[in-house]
């Protein structure tokens, strides 16, 4: 078949080492010897008569196409549910045309690793396959061009024009036309298909030859890529315990029969959600350490010191996986988002403040404003709104369009049971480490204002309240740690953070409640001193939660001193005064004090009618 001449545009040149050191693995007579063609390494049974590089293509090809091993990595635990899930797709689907399969999901999931399982298992129902790196531009088009030379026997020669990318994707469509397979096609790593203007997109579909016998699978980072086909996709999210679990395992190469390891490995694997490449760093790490080898409990507290750091490893001698780390890959989804629509990075920043889990959209109610912002300490007057844009107004619109780039870069994902997005547990946490400690304690004041707006739009119902106490808890956490490293933190903001605490203690979580009011307390004996009347107030409803809580005597204890401050500053008469002799009153008589307790409620019941009258509410309550 003669193809027309065409001219060259973008020129593709050997590119020495990373294609001259391949191995390709062989296996069987099937797939023949090894071909080096064009300073590439191709393996196959070409069948057929070779003319010269401008007249014919090959009458057929056999084997498979690619620049590494067509494998999984060694220690590799299968994900069959997935893997069967590709195969029905791919097998049951009525198309006359090209079968396209997305697999989609967070960089570090296992997306190529699933692709690589799959080939391996299903190789001999195709007759060949081609494997495309997609991750770049340049590698498109410098893989297609090697394609093209193989299909050809194009060789290239040193002086003379090289093949232009056009001339190799018309080349390669037109030899599979008068094919006949089944072929697989993998394009793997197409992460930027989507941004039109960012000089590394990849315009995936003019690459893909449109025949009946061919099937196709793209991984990419990108959820939107699924919209590219009729076919559903494959979502690679999370492993399950069991797989992450035998997975470090495997690189950790720790003893099996040890209950201890077990059940430390499984607290590990949950600690890092579960994905794909960070039990694989993790579990080399610990596989190359002898002190952690010897003691695995070592390891999650060394890594929660050092998150950032460890994190940041590279994997090494990985076939076909991340010659980048976790953080790096997430970095550069970031990146792409923030070219696009920086409103969007700021958001994902924000929800690194809050809960990774039930992230529900009437949470960012744009419309709900709160009389009590200007109390809390902004950092120069910033607000939560304007973090996310000063250029326009954030309304429900641009949080939507937000949250729908997020999802897109798979940083998010929609739950449709909860109808509210989720955040995976590590990305949460890089969203939280990657910034310096001025910008941590930024986003932690305004994601607060947003919390306390949320809690005085939630309404009175319970469900609504309770559904608020995980971001109420996650910002708090991310709050208190940044006012530890800036020495403190302003009056306005603990008047806040008590006003969160009631509202924490009235709808029963009590522990979470006392941990909020121990800092409250903590920070007013820090700003005001311990006799101050706002510290006396803290005292006052930490205790007021023990008691909640069934714990009597520190109570009673904590009770008993609030009494005897209130009394020495405030004096005997007054009201404050007789309050926290009230209360005191009340714990005396459930700890089974009856008759202090009694003694010391008709003191009050006399001062109460002496000073405010018999008729006066207080009085009452008190009778």
């Amino acid at each position: 078949m003669n193809l027309p001449a065409q001219p060259a545009q973008t020129q593709i040149y050997p590119e020495g080492s990373r294609s001259g050191d391949t191995q390709v693995h062989q296996e069987g007579s099937r797939f023949g010897a090894t071909h080096i063609t064009g300073g590439s390494v191709f393996q196959g049974n070409f069948v057929g008569l070779t003319i010269n590089s401008t007249a014919a293509a090959r009458l057929d090809y056999e084997g498979q196409f690619s620049h590494s091993l067509l494998e999984p990595v060694k220690a590799y635990v299968p994900r069959l549910l997935l893997r069967d899930k590709i195969r029905t797709q791919l097998c049951d689907a009525a198309d006359e045309n090209t079968k396209t399969l997305v697999v989609w999901g967070l960089g570090g999931a296992g997306k190529t690793q699933l692709v690589l399982d799959y080939v391996r298992q299903y190789r001999t129902d195709y007759k060949a396959t081609f494997w495309i790196e997609a991750g770049r531009k340049e590698s498109l088009e410098r893989d297609f061009v090697h394609l093209y030379q193989t299909l050809f026997d194009v060789q290239m020669v040193v002086g003379k024009e090289a093949v232009s990318v056009d001339t190799a994707v018309m080349g390669v469509k037109s030899w599979f036309s008068i094919q006949r397979g089944p072929w697989l096609m993998v394009f793997d790593g197409a992460d930027t298909i989507e941004n039109e203007e960012a000089s590394e997109y990849i315009d995936i579909k003019y690459f893909i030859p449109n025949i009946i016998s061919l099937h196709v699978i793209v991984t990419s980072r990108s959820s939107t890529a699924k919209d590219m086909t009729r076919l559903d996709g494959v979502h690679v999210g999370e492993m399950e315990e069991a797989q992450a679990a035998e997975l470090f395992y495997r690189y950790s190469r720790l003893q099996r029969d040890d209950r201890g390891v077990e059940d430390e490995i499984k607290a590990i694997v949950k600690e890092l959600g579960h994905l794909a490449l960070a039990v694989t760093l993790a579990a080399t790490y610990v596989g190359r350490t002898p002190r952690l080898q010897s003691n695995i409990k070592a390891y999650l507290p060394e890594y929660r010191r050092r998150r950032h750091e460890l994190l940041s490893r590279k994997p090494e001698s990985l076939i076909h996986q991340y010659s980048e780390s976790v953080l790096t890959t997430w970095e550069t989804s970031y990146h792409a988002i923030n070219d696009q629509c920086p409103e969007a990075s700021i958001l994902m920043t924000m929800l690194s403040f809050l809960s990774f889990d039930d992230v529900f959209p009437p949470l960012f109610s744009v419309d709900r404003q709160t009389e009590s912002t200007g109390s809390t300490d902004n950092v120069a007057g910033i607000t939560w709104r304007s973090i996310i844009s000063t250029r326009e107004t954030v309304n429900i619109h641009k949080i939507e369009e937000c949250f729908e780039m997020l999802q897109r870069y798979s940083f998010v994902q929609w739950k449709k049971d909860q109808q509210s997005y989720a955040m995976h547990k590590l990305v949460h946490a890089w969203g939280y480490d990657r910034l310096t400690g001025d910008e941590q304690r930024k986003f932690s004041l305004a994601t607060f204002e947003l919390v306390i707006e949320a809690i005085e739009g939630c309404g009175k119902a319970p469900e609504g309240k309770l559904r608020l106490v995980p971001h109420v808890m996650a910002n708090f956490s991310a709050l208190a740690r940044a006012s530890d490293r800036s020495n403190g933190i302003t009056e306005g903001t603990l008047d806040e953070l008590e006003r969160v605490g009631v509202f924490i203690t009235d709808i029963g979580r009590w522990s979470e409640g006392r941990v909020i009011q121990e800092f409250v307390l903590n920070g007013r004996c820090r700003l005001f001193g311990e006799e101050h009347p706002d510290t006396t107030s803290a005292m006052r409803n930490l205790a007021s939660t023990l008691g909640d809580q069934g714990q009597l005597d520190e109570a009673a204890k904590m009770k008993r001193e609030v009494l005897e401050k209130r009394k020495r500053i405030l004096g005997e008469e007054h009201p404050d005064t007789i309050s926290a002799m009230n209360n005191l009153a009340n714990t005396l008589g459930d700890q089974g004090q009856l008759d202090e307790a009694a003694k010391m409620k008709r003191e009050v019941l006399e001062k109460r009618k002496r000073i405010l009258g018999e008729e006066h509410p207080d009085t009452i309550s008190a009778m």
